[in-house]
């Protein structure tokens, strides 16, 4: 079997051995399907199935060790093709930038197509994720830049960061919340009511998770998501209290929601993040420069 009738088995062995719904899952005919499997067993002299009423029951002890290669196989096969991908883009030129989806769309939703369209010639692939899977990506060299959240536990030996926005963690919640009309507030606080946050994935969780245990072991959050826009919205009608970067109270709808700061907040540090090379090319230090600058322009009065 090549790899992609190595998928077509697997395909069928996690379909129950069901050829129809496999057929379909797959977007093969049934027939062809069959046909595999009955050329295979016949050309290799290896039963791959068990029958029952002339349909396919279950897999064999031959079968089963042929669908644990397949496994194997196929992943690398698919490692395999993503790693093309990544060298054809670096050889192409591409820099590829990994940063979460909450400062792409509040810090660099203008900047991206700007850069791109006075620079046809640069190609930028952007990369979302929490800033835990954009790390290990940093780290494993399949970004060129991550754009990440303080702290990032790189080796700054290894790796270069710069600062490139200080903020902070607030509360939001629903205006008709008990804590709505506070200008300020402590931790212990929040501490009666179920809190919201950004899943695992994200630096957030464990920044968010260390303060509510440092007042209490047991408190954890109740909701998580990777959504900001799902977590504000969830504290509507409830006494839910949502904690996530300050930065969101920009896309909220100031009409039924409040952002209220903490007496000792969380930071929230943004960091453009890269690899330490003795040379950088005039593409990767055009991009890490303006990116810099972008930031760090000072404000015309």
């Amino acid at each position: 079997m090549d790899v992609q009738q190595l998928f077509y088995f697997m395909n069928i062995v996690e379909c129950g051995c069901n050829l129809s719904l496999a057929a379909k899952k797959i977007h093969i005919t049934q027939s062809a399907l069959s046909q595999l499997i009955i050329n295979f067993e016949t050309n290799e002299e290896l039963v791959l199935f068990y029958r029952k009423n002339g349909r396919l029951d279950s897999l064999t002890p031959s079968g089963e060790k042929l669908y644990a290669y397949a496994q194997e196989i196929t992943a690398l096969h698919d490692e395999m093709r993503d790693m093309v991908r990544k060298e054809a883009s670096k050889q192409k030129g591409t820099i590829r930038i990994g940063l979460p989806s909450l400062i792409l769309r509040i810090f660099f939703s203008a900047f991206f197509p700007k850069l791109m369209l006075e620079n046809p010639s640069i190609k930028i692939e952007i990369i979302e994720g929490g800033s835990n899977d954009l790390r290990r990506m940093l780290f494993q060299n399949d970004l060129d830049y991550a754009i990440l959240i303080e702290p990032t536990s790189l080796d700054l030996k290894s790796f270069e960061e710069h600062v490139i926005q200080i903020d902070e963690m607030t509360a939001f919640m629903s205006k008709d919340h008990p804590l709505a009309k506070k200008e300020l507030l402590d931790w212990s606080d929040v501490m009666d009511y179920p809190i919201a946050t950004f899943n695992e994935s994200f630096t957030t969780n464990a920044l968010v998770k260390d303060k509510l245990h440092a007042i209490s072991e047991e408190k954890e959050p109740t909701f998580l998501s990777s959504s900001w826009d799902y977590l504000v919205e969830a504290t509507m009608d409830s006494e839910i209290v949502t904690i996530l970067p300050s930065p969101i109270e920009r896309t909220i709808d100031q009409d039924h929601y409040v952002e209220i700061p903490f007496r000792d907040p969380i930071p929230f540090n943004v960091l453009l993040c890269r690899h330490i090379k003795k040379n950088y090319n005039e593409v990767e230090a055009y991009v890490y420069e303006t990116i810099l600058n972008y930031f760090y322009e000072p404000v015309v009065q």
